[in-house]
């Protein structure tokens, strides 16, 4: 049975974000003076020993991060050098791919990581496949769009990555506007093993080696203010088959999944929801604007957009309202008590006007407004 979608795993930049750029060096190393506010901020962590899955080589900490310009991931833990590897998957509020429930399609890609397809997965609609496939000559980047549940389309953007956490910035690619300006590091343990891996001891924190990820808003395509993005990681082959190590996790009542997921997943059927949401924030916008975390997609709309925002810490008193260019109420979407986390509100244009509105969001004493063109 398909369940309802529901936020297991959050990753925000806190208020205090704001006033700061991600301070961010893309060497394959997640260090400490690039963690904590305005830098990267834990997405969530696999916490089951290693070996586990496929043993000497797997996941231990995903992290997000963003300034004006970029926007920053990176996955701690260590790869096989030759035949696996690790891959991300995306869902944009600007995109619409492969929805909730629907099995990835095939993509016919010789040597590509997505060419079996399969998979279903917890996020909303995944737009982008991004890997990392372990290769003799080193480590190769492998990109895929998902159009549709029956389409996608995949290549690699190489060149090779070094190693040694040297960056490197991916070709350019027409079919892939996306990536343009994208860049990528990865730094090995000093025997190719997770458990060497600096973060091993520490489950993935200050110091671990892993993959890092420097993809440019302006080519994602991100609107402006505050955006939602949604992730998630996992340890595969490079034939699809899936290891134990996914981000956000599966749990076994309290205890990690540490059994391998084989060819084909349907994570929809398993416990908890694998979608780790990243509140995406300019560096200019208010205190507010950032701690309601509002976006509106996809906007303009001609029949119905989703309005997100989010909750802090408690249940608090929510107003979202519909009004014209001049304040004046056209609907109220929602007036009442609602619990803490990430909310969607459904706006339907069925019987409104064509024009330009303005919804605002009062989460408590703070007030995010953001502009709709409803078609």
């Amino acid at each position: 049975m398909r369940k309802f979608f529901t936020l297991a795993a959050i990753g925000t930049l806190a208020a205090t974000s704001l006033s700061a750029q991600a301070q961010i060096t893309l060497d394959g190393v997640i260090n400490a003076g690039e963690i904590g506010a305005g830098r990267y901020v834990s997405l969530g962590q696999y916490t089951a020993p290693h070996p586990a899955g496929f043993g000497d080589w797997g996941l231990l900490q995903m992290y997000g991060a963003n300034t004006s310009s970029k926007l920053y991931i990176a996955l701690a833990g260590t790869m096989e050098r030759s035949g696996n590897g690790f891959t991300l998957y995306v869902d944009l509020p600007n995109m619409t791919g492969v929805p909730t429930g629907t099995a990835l399609p095939p993509i016919t890609a010789a040597g590509s990581t997505f060419e079996r397809g399969g998979a279903i997965l917890d996020l909303p609609t995944t737009d982008l496949g991004i890997n990392l496939k372990g290769d003799a000559a080193g480590q190769v980047p492998q990109v895929a769009v998902y159009t549709s549940a029956t389409a996608g389309t995949a290549a690699d953007l190489g060149p090779v990555l070094p190693a040694s956490g040297t960056a490197v910035a991916l070709t350019s690619n027409a079919a892939f506007p996306m990536f343009n300006g994208a860049r990528m590091a990865y730094k090995d343990s000093p025997d190719g093993k997770v458990l060497t891996n600096p973060g091993n001891a520490n489950g993935g924190g200050a110091g671990s080696y892993g993959w890092e990820i420097e993809l440019d808003r302006t080519a994602l395509g991100l609107p402006a203010g505050a955006s939602i993005v949604r992730l998630f990681a996992a340890y595969t082959s490079n034939t699809n088959y899936w290891a134990s190590d996914v981000i956000p996790e599966v749990l076994n009542g309290t205890a990690p999944n540490t059994a391998n997921f084989a060819f084909d997943p349907d994570f929809t059927q398993e416990a908890g929801t694998q979608a780790a949401t990243f509140n995406v924030v300019l560096g200019t916008k208010q205190a507010d604007e950032a701690s309601v975390a509002m976006s509106v997609f996809p906007n303009p709309t001609n029949s119905q957009a989703t309005v997100t925002y989010r909750v802090l810490d408690k249940a608090e008193h929510v107003n979202v309202v519909l009004t014209d260019l001049l304040g004046r109420p056209v609907r109220t979407l929602q007036d009442g008590k609602q619990s803490a986390g990430f909310q969607n509100i459904s706006l339907n244009n069925a019987d409104i006007a064509a024009g330009t509105y303005m919804v605002r969001v009062q989460v408590g004493d703070k007030v995010a407004t953001r502009k709709v063109v409803l078609l």
